[in-house]
């Protein structure tokens, strides 16, 4: 499942910078540079949001122990 997400992480930053440079540019419309951005961005988010909680599952197994 890491992997998965450490793809959809670098897949989302991306094309997060294909649509600022596509922005840049006035490579295509702006409709399709957005949703682009949006799709970067909720993949970013979604794969630190991931880490965080597998993160925070770690540390509330490590505080059972105590």
């Amino acid at each position: 499942m890491k992997t998965v997400t450490i793809i959809g992480g670098l897949t989302g930053v991306l094309l997060a910078v294909l649509a600022y440079f596509a922005e840049l540019q006035n490579w295509v419309r702006i409709e399709t540079v957005l949703t682009v951005g949006f799709i970067g961005y909720v993949l970013i988010i979604t794969a630190i949001a991931y880490f965080m909680l597998s993160w925070l599952y770690k540390g509330s197994k490590k505080l059972e122990l105590l």
